[in-house]
C-alpha cells in the first residue's frame, strides 16, 4: 500500500470475553498504594475461529491489567480479557515475514475501544471491590501500538 493512500476500513465489535479475573482481600493496602500494569496483544484470528462474517479479517485484542500494591508489591488482581473486531476492507499488505500489515490508525483504535471495554467490564464485575474504586487509567493507545512494532512478531506491548 503506498504511503499516504486513503483506505476506507469497515470495523465491528465482534464480542468480548473475560479469560481470567481474579483478586483478593485488599486489607493491607490503601488506595494511594495501588498501581495498574497494562499490556495489550493483538492477534489475528485463524480459520478455525467462529466467523464474524463470510469474507473479514478477525483481530483480537487482548488486555491484560494487573493491580498491585506498590507497598508489599503484591498482585493483588489479574485480569484478562478479550475483544473481538471484524474488519472488511483491509488492504493485503503483508511484511517480509509474510503477515498482515495494518494502518497504525486502526490498530490505535482497537486497543483503545478494547482498553475501554475492558476498563467498564472491571468496574461493573468488580462492583463492591476495591475495583470499583480503582477504574483502569486513561492511556495512550498508540504508545502500545509503537511499542508492538517495536517488538515486531511478539505482538506484546506493556
Amino acid at each position: 500500500m503506498e504511503q499516504g493512500a486513503t483506505v476506507n476500513i469497515g470495523m465491528r465489535f465482534g464480542g468480548f470475553k473475560f479469560f481470567r479475573f481474579g483478586f483478593i482481600d485488599v486489607n493491607n493496602c490503601d488506595d494511594e498504594s495501588l498501581g495498574v500494569q497494562l499490556s495489550v496483544d493483538i492477534k489475528e484470528g485463524s480459520p478455525e475461529d467462529p466467523p464474524v462474517d463470510d469474507g473479514k479479517k478477525k483481530l483480537f485484542v487482548k488486555v491484560t491489567a494487573l493491580f498491585i500494591c506498590d507497598t508489599s508489591k503484591e498482585v493483588l488482581a489479574n485480569i484478562e480479557c478479550v475483544s473481538l473486531f471484524g474488519l472488511d476492507g483491509v488492504p493485503n499488505d503483508l511484511d517480509e515475514q509474510g503477515q498482515m500489515k495494518y494502518p497504525d490508525r486502526l490498530l490505535t483504535t482497537l486497543v483503545s475501544l478494547a482498553i475501554s471495554t475492558t476498563r467498564g467490564a472491571i468496574l461493573a464485575k468488580g462492583a463492591g471491590s476495591f475495583l470499583e474504586r480503582l477504574p483502569l487509567p486513561i492511556v495512550d493507545p498508540k504508545e502500545f501500538v509503537e511499542k508492538m512494532k517495536l517488538q515486531e512478531g511478539t505482538g506484546a506491548a506493556g
